[in-house]
């Protein structure tokens, strides 16, 4: 093989490494410039242990323990799990996203709701911080505006953070969720009397103080409540004004890992009962 060949066998490789790099690496690098960082993509998703969402000057605070988001400063209300799994596959999506800047107007901010009119969320993984506003969605329903505290420029990021965030009440409001086709006893207790239907095979009947039959439709519609239950809304969390100190009416559904209680207090003037 002569140094001619040598040479030109030489050059074709350097041509080849050239065309790899020029298509490959330096291609994304021309493409990725001018395009802004995605503040977002140092998160985890697995990794954030708590959020802090403020709507309207209220923050609502996520507390992650086990599976499930609790809700900060209560005793036991948390997260419907729907919902928690929502933010979560918005905010993974958004990770991955790349960031469109749409405005360097701070006073567009506004228009975007990504100002003071914007939902504020912080998300915690152990001491390190993200935050930034969720604004308002975009006009193709699929992309969300977003900005940062103190920044004037507003983004357009693929995720539908804000129907993820936008919420006025984020406790789970579902009192019960069982299949009603397991439940085989019932227990209705009031002030002067007390009483208990039991499920034989498909029947219905009741037990006692002592055997009476009983309206199947009546006890469907009971059904349908012990088994399926949800709030309107939730109300101050104590019994005064509520009736439920006085423990009028208490009915116990039980069945094959189930055992649903409620207690039901006065009406509250709007047809809705504590």
């Amino acid at each position: 093989m002569n140094k001619k060949t040598l040479f030109l066998g030489g050059v074709l490789i350097v041509l080849i490494v050239l065309a790899y790099v020029y298509q490959g690496p330096l291609k994304k690098w021309q493409a990725s410039l001018g395009k802004p960082n995605n503040f977002l993509s140092k998160l985890n998703v697995e990794r954030i242990d708590k959020m802090e969402i403020t709507k309207n000057g209220q923050t609502t605070t996520l507390e992650k323990q086990g599976e499930r988001w609790k809700i900060g400063g209560t005793k036991d209300f948390y997260a419907q799990d729907s919902v928690a799994d929502n933010v979560i596959q918005e905010l993974e999506k958004a990770i991955k996203s790349e960031l469109e800047l749409v405005s360097v107007n701070k006073d567009k901010k506004g228009e975007f709701q990504t100002g003071e009119n914007g939902i504020v969320v912080a998300l915690y993984q152990g001491d390190t911080v993200v935050d930034f506003i969720v604004g308002k969605i975009g006009d193709n329903f699929t992309n969300t505006y977003i900005s940062r505290p103190g920044l004037n420029n507003t983004y357009s990021v693929k995720a539908n953070l804000f129907g993820a965030f936008n919420r006025s009440e984020w406790r789970d409001r579902t009192i019960f969720s069982s299949d009603k086709e397991k439940i085989t006893r019932i227990r209705f207790q009031y002030p002067r009397r007390e009483f208990v239907i039991e499920k034989t095979g498909d029947l219905w009947s009741g037990v006692s103080p002592y055997k009476f039959k009983v309206d199947e439709k009546k006890i469907d519609k009971v059904l349908e409540i012990m088994s399926g239950l949800t709030a309107v809304r939730i109300p101050e969390q104590n019994f005064e004004g509520t009736g439920l100190d006085k423990h009028n009416i208490i009915v116990q559904a039980t069945g094959e890992g189930i055992d649903n209680v409620i207690m039901i207090g006065d009406d509250n003037g709007e047809k809705l009962y504590f």
